[in-house]
């Protein structure tokens, strides 16, 4: 019983002197406002933020989840190899690029709404002869037949690459000689010839 007396005894100058040092080093810490803890209007300006929307960009990256890179994908793809579909949808955008030394997916979307056709042109069998009917498309159908006509048209360039072919054809488009344009000519024609067969409501 002595013994714990003198131990509590000794404690209680060490308690005191231990509370002393950490009231001094409480103030001496720095409040909030004057540390480096709280944004500033320097910190807030970081590299990191996106840019202005006015500030030019050299080269858009079009996301992954792209409506209308994930058709065309959709249309390249063979055996159910989508990522491989993707890849080539990937070269070509970067060949784009480097050729233009402009954004490849506006290049992209411009060359396919040149060559999306208003309407497709089916044809009914009568019991006396066959009658052709126009029929509108909806945007996906417009997207994926001026597709069809480009990648059909770039097989026939001499390019070893698929990525090269596909994107001479599509700068071929904005330039005005792709034989693509010239079949949706052939589609409006054949629909403006057949429109009295056209379905009525």
């Amino acid at each position: 019983m002595q013994f714990k007396r003198a131990i509590s005894a000794s404690a209680e100058p060490t308690a005191a002197k231990m509370a002393s040092v950490i009231d001094n080093l409480l103030a001496t810490v720095p409040t909030t406002a004057s540390s480096g803890i709280a944004p500033t209007a320097s910190s807030t300006t970081s590299a990191l933020l996106p840019k202005r929307p006015g500030a030019p960009n050299p080269f858009f990256i079009p996301p992954a989840a792209d409506p209308l890179l994930t058709l065309l994908a959709c249309v390249i793809m063979r055996h159910g190899q989508k990522h491989k579909a993707s890849r080539i949808i990937t070269d070509t955008l970067a060949y784009l690029h480097s050729i233009t030394l402009s954004p490849p997916l506006p290049i992209l979307r411009e060359a396919i709404d040149l060559v999306s056709p208003s309407v497709k042109v089916v044809t009914l069998r009568k019991p006396s002869k066959n009658v052709l009917s126009p029929r509108p498309l909806t945007e996906r159908q417009r997207a994926k037949q001026a597709f069809k006509w480009i990648l059909a048209e770039s097989e026939k360039r001499p390019e070893r690459s698929v990525t090269q072919r596909l994107a001479k054809e599509l700068v071929g488009v904005l330039r005005g000689d792709s034989a693509a344009l010239k079949k949706k000519e052939e589609v409006h024609r054949q629909a403006v010839v057949n429109r009295a067969n056209a379905p009525r409501r």
